[in-house]
C-alpha cells in the first residue's frame, strides 16, 4: 500500500438540513444533495478547488455511528490485507460505490473508525477515438 493522505471525510446527521446549515455558517461549507438512489446523502465541499478534500453528510444509523476519514488507496485489497496485518478490524467489508470506486471501514485497534478509498481509473481512449 503506498502511503496516501485522506481523501474525503463523512459526518452522520440526525438532523442533515440542521447541522448542514451548522457547518455552513461556523466554516462556510457548501452542500448539494447527491442524489443517490435510496440514501439521503449530502456532497460537502470546503473550500476552493484543489485546496480542500471533499465530504460527505448523510443520515445518521445510530449511536455507533460516528464521523470517519478514508484514505485514499492504489490496491483496496492490499491496503485492506496490510490494514488487517498491522491490527485493525473490518467493520464493513470492500463494497463498490457505483461510478466512483471502492471503499472499506475499518476499526483501529482503540476502535476508531477510519475507511479506505479506490477510485475507479478512467477509461483509456485508443488513440484514434474521440
Amino acid at each position: 500500500m503506498v502511503n496516501r493522505t485522506l481523501v474525503h471525510f463523512e459526518i452522520p446527521a440526525k438532523d442533515i438540513a440542521t447541522l448542514s446549515k451548522f457547518y455552513a455558517d461556523a466554516f462556510g461549507w457548501k452542500f448539494k444533495d447527491a442524489s443517490l438512489p435510496g440514501m439521503e446523502y449530502w456532497m460537502i465541499t470546503t473550500g476552493p478547488r484543489g485546496k480542500s478534500i471533499g465530504g460527505g453528510m448523510y443520515k445518521k444509523a445510530g449511536p455507533r455511528d460516528l464521523p470517519r476519514n478514508y484514505v485514499g488507496v492504489e490496491n483496496i485489497d492490499k491496503a485492506i490485507a496490510q490494514f488487517k496485518e498491522a491490527g485493525g478490524k473490518e467493520y464493513v467489508g470492500k463494497m463498490e460505490v457505483p461510478d466512483m470506486g471502492w471503499s472499506f471501514i475499518g476499526l483501529d485497534p482503540e476502535d476508531n473508525y477510519i475507511a479506505m478509498f479506490q477510485p475507479k481509473r478512467a477509461a483509456r481512449r485508443s488513440a484514434g477515438r474521440r
